[in-house]
């Protein structure tokens, strides 16, 4: 995914973005129609959560779809965007304290957790005797100490994370200028003309990364 298309970041005016997979729920049509026409699709409901890719992909295969999924999740939320999305936060007079809240959660989540941010929680509470059905049961001594390390080493990564953000914070608050703060995103729209070419340069753009080349 080298070629990311760099408008979602420098062009549109979103804090926030979320990623899916294009998922054939259940009792949809989508899955109807693969139904119909024998296409072989994920028997395991558990994956129907958008997250976890449940069908077959036109030009990539399930490896990658799974790793261009994950992948999008760091490359939105870079160090450089989340300070440019913090100064654009203070030069609209918003919050941005509930915005380094939220970033945190987005930036993170995936890359530690392996769910979507929406899923997650400080704490993923785990016990040995929860395993699901036909899967081995865990000796309680490897267990344990593999959860509490797991947990130590994602809390100081977590903990870096919001120090980061936190710094950012603090700077860009104590810039004189953050309210004159302005970029392309941010650019007001002057007329109806230049609203339909920004929009149609967009579309064009962002359709070239619809699917991978």
């Amino acid at each position: 995914m080298a070629r990311w298309p760099r408008a979602f970041q420098k062009e549109l005016p979103l804090d926030i973005l979320e990623f899916f997979c294009l998922t054939p729920l259940p009792g949809s049509e989508n899955h109807q129609v693969l139904w119909k026409n024998g296409i072989a699709m994920e028997e395991d409901l558990n994956k129907y959560d958008v997250e976890h890719v449940c069908a077959p992909h036109p030009k990539m295969n399930k490896h990658e779809w799974e790793a261009i999924y994950r992948e999008a999740w760091s490359l939105y939320y870079t160090p450089e965007h989340m300070k440019t999305l913090l100064r654009r936060m203070a030069a609209t007079g918003g919050s941005m304290g509930s915005l380094v809240k939220v970033l945190v959660a987005f930036s993170t989540t995936v890359r530690l957790e392996q769910v979507h941010p929406l899923q997650a929680g400080v704490f993923r509470l785990r016990h040995p005797s929860e395993r699901r059905p036909g899967l081995p049961r865990e000796s309680p001594w490897i267990f344990w100490p593999r959860l509490i390390w797991q947990t130590l080493s994602k809390h100081v990564r977590l903990a870096g994370t919001i120090g980061r953000l936190l710094l950012m914070k603090t700077a860009i608050e104590r810039d004189p200028n953050a309210r004159a703060y302005l970029d392309q995103a941010l650019e007001p729209v002057h007329n109806d003309e230049d609203e339909t070419l920004g929009r149609a340069g967009r579309v064009y753009r962002l359709n070239e990364y619809a699917e991978p080349g």
